[in-house]
């Protein structure tokens, strides 16, 4: 067997063996791992990430009768692929790394997972990997996007690589850009004008989705998501790829901007509009272009949460994932942070049920936000909303 030349400790992650770095090169305290600085990268706290790429593919698997062909762009250590192989069943994989480490772990992990002729490691830039498979016979059934930081540069070639009704998967962890922290970051990278709302995540996930989208469009293709997770550090989403004018148009007439209305400190949603159409004053604000479409597939989101039951090794997480967004109707773009609200009314944070059964109670549409904790999501204005916190 090959010899790396760093230290490693030999992980199990699902059902696969895996060869790592240890961690004393990127552990910085006991639960905080800082994974760049280790000579492979591998995130161990990423796992929830890798179990829903998991859990789409075990679904894609038991729905597809036919040959299945996974490709990890960026592979690291190459367990994602691996277990796509191992618990997901499917039949081949290709994994890259440009990282002469991250190749030579790869090879190692496959040996030792006797992968050896299903999966094929290779070494180069992953948009020269995404260019490699995207002509007719090579493409994949689903490919993965999970690079350090933002994926913008590798949308356009990502999206070229995947079968007409095949899956792409991406991943952020640059969610200062996305939540509108860093707004000038946001706009150089994304295009786009956002800031840092109380429904920040929910915004992250449609500015990634607005960028694939863009890029889809590019390519004269269009994307349907089936399920969008902003966690921790980092915003996924995984859609499935559409080729056509037809699919680009439909893509590109969901992606607009989001009027905002600002008051006691609080930004109130009042939906997608076309900048050209909208009245702007003092008290208006547009936020965007954002991706307005739904972000989930509520069908896809139940099958998950069945995976997840009957593949008890995948983390519990995905269930609190699967059940949030299941809570969310999706009727409604943006929300209010209950938290934010009660401090700018100077009282103690109500319970979002309590408001949420007062709400419906006197006909207005109210639900929780399947990203943002501490929000709800409502037709109800804001003076209708203060009216109701005030009265408990």
């Amino acid at each position: 067997m090959r010899k790396l030349d760093f230290e490693t400790v030999t992980v199990r992650e699902g059902k696969a063996e895996i060869i790592v770095p240890k961690p004393d090169y990127y552990r910085v305290s006991p639960n905080e791992y800082v994974p760049s600085k280790a000579p492979v990268f591998y995130n161990p706290l990423m796992k929830e990430n890798r179990d829903l790429t998991i859990a789409v593919a075990s679904i894609m698997r038991k729905e597809i009768g036919r040959k299945l062909v996974f490709g990890d762009s960026m592979a690291g250590v190459g367990v994602r692929s691996i277990r796509v192989l191992l618990e997901a069943g499917w039949d081949e994989a290709y994994l890259n790394d440009n990282s002469e480490r991250a190749f030579a772990s790869m090879v190692l992990n496959l040996e030792k997972n006797s992968l050896v002729g299903k999966a094929h490691p290779s070494k180069i830039d992953a948009n020269l990997f995404h260019a490699e498979h995207s002509s007719t016979g090579t493409r994949f059934d689903m490919l993965d996007i999970d690079p350090f930081g933002t994926p913008i540069r590798f949308l356009d070639t990502g999206v070229r690589a995947v079968k007409h009704g095949a899956l792409i998967s991406i991943t952020a962890t640059d969610t200062a850009n996305l939540f509108g922290v860093q707004r000038r970051a946001a706009k150089i990278l994304y295009g786009v004008n956002v800031l840092k709302t109380g429904f920040m995540r929910e915004v992250g996930i449609r500015v990634l989705l607005k960028a694939l989208g863009e890029a889809a469009a590019r390519s004269e293709r269009g994307i349907e998501p089936i399920i969008s997770v902003a966690s921790r550090h980092y915003v996924k989403i995984i859609a499935r790829v559409l080729k056509g004018r037809k699919h680009a148009f439909q893509t590109a007439s969901k992606i607009n901007f989001l009027k905002l209305r600002k008051a006691n400190g609080i930004y109130e949603p009042m939906g997608p509009i076309d900048p050209s159409e909208a009245r702007v004053d003092d008290s208006c604000i547009l936020i965007g272009p954002l991706y307005v479409g739904k972000v989930f597939s509520k069908n896809w989101v139940e099958k998950i949460a069945v995976e997840r039951v009957e593949k008890n090794w995948l983390d519990e997480k995905i269930s609190k994932i699967t059940n949030s967004l299941l809570s969310d109707d999706q009727e409604t773009i943006g929300g209010f942070d209950l938290v934010g609200l009660a401090s700018s009314l100077r009282i103690a944070p109500p319970s979002i049920r309590i408001i949420i059964d007062k709400l419906l109670e006197k006909g207005f549409q109210a639900c929780r936000s399947g990203f943002d904790a501490n929000c709800i999501k409502t037709d109800a204005k804001l003076d209708d909303l203060i009216k109701v916190v005030k009265s408990l």
